[in-house]
């Protein structure tokens, strides 16, 4: 599904908000407000589904912008478990993402109690790459949740994306003036992916679960060395863009401290994907130089 037949449904997803599909499925997606809820939603809302929007402030100026696109807003908190049985009351399916809570975990296994109470017939979590297990950190929250779905016996998918493209929103006055700076050696391996298509993929898995039913996979929409991913800046901006490589516990020190230990794993570790795979079958993946040109990075000063 190309970019502007995915905008074209989603426009006509927004027209007939008010004649809903007869026999369309309701998922609920959790984190609805945030922006991979909002990514998800969009998806969702262009399929044709019924969606139920999951938010702590269902009347807060996100809220309000939910139900403008036909959503159906609820109030909800992973941590109450009985607001989300309450939300998932008559729901077929549901996705939901964590983020970065100090309570994690038990917020993520209240969702899939929920799920399990409820019946839902496919629970898609969005985990993280760093958390596959085997080859992530170990003992990640997001690997004891995914633990934690797969024993619950709900019917699930896990996709664990890669680092987001839009970390680099807003970096192009920085980028252009320092370059960029990583402790890793030119030739070790990037991923990437765009928010909006972690929307795509949720709607893949959703529309085709004979395929993605009890799958767990890292996704990403574009892989490139160190050298290709800082020659791409430079291209797209117009420039040279210098790459500085400080010693491993030099660049560790200039980061803020809660961060160190990912990126200590990216250096010695790092993330995999197949992306040769997944762009067979999702032509339309955003890669590295779509994006920068896309979000105002072409000739910057």
């Amino acid at each position: 599904m190309s970019n502007l037949t995915r905008e074209f449904l989603l426009c006509l997803a927004l027209v007939f908000a008010v004649l809903p599909g007869a026999g369309a499925e309701t998922i609920l997606v959790g984190g609805a407000t945030g922006r991979q809820g909002n990514a998800v939603v969009d998806e969702l809302l262009a399929r044709g589904y019924e969606v139920r929007g999951l938010t702590r402030k269902p009347d807060g100026k996100k809220g309000v912008r939910l139900a403008a696109k036909g959503v159906e807003v609820v109030q909800g908190d992973y941590g109450d478990r009985d607001s989300l049985i309450a939300a998932m009351e008559g729901v077929d399916k549901v996705f939901f993402y964590s983020g970065f809570s100090r309570n994690e975990i038990a917020e993520g296994r209240n969702v899939i109690a929920a799920a399990r109470a409820s019946g839902i017939r496919h629970l898609i979590y969005s985990s993280g790459a760093a958390a596959e297990p085997g080859n992530g950190i170990e003992g990640a929250k997001k690997m004891q949740v995914e633990f934690a779905i797969v024993d619950s016996g709900v019917p699930y998918t896990v996709l664990r994306p890669v680092a987001f493209y839009e970390n680099f929103d807003r970096q192009q006055a920085r980028t252009a003036k320092v370059g960029i700076t990583d402790s890793r050696d030119p030739d070790r391996m990037l991923h990437f992916i765009a928010i909006r298509d972690i929307g795509l993929l949720v709607g893949e898995a959703f529309d085709h679960p004979d395929e993605w039913l009890g799958v767990a996979a890292n996704i990403a929409g574009d892989r490139m060395t160190v050298q290709t991913y800082v020659d791409t800046f430079s291209q797209v901006m117009g420039q040279v863009i210098v790459f500085n490589q400080p010693p491993l516990e030099e660049y560790l020190a200039s980061l803020p401290k809660p961060l160190r230990p990912l990126f200590r794993w990216y250096d010695e570790v790092g993330y995999e994907a197949d992306v040769a795979g997944l762009r067979k079958k999702y032509p339309d993946l955003i890669t590295l130089e779509e994006y920068l040109r896309a979000t105002g990075w072409e000739n910057r000063e």
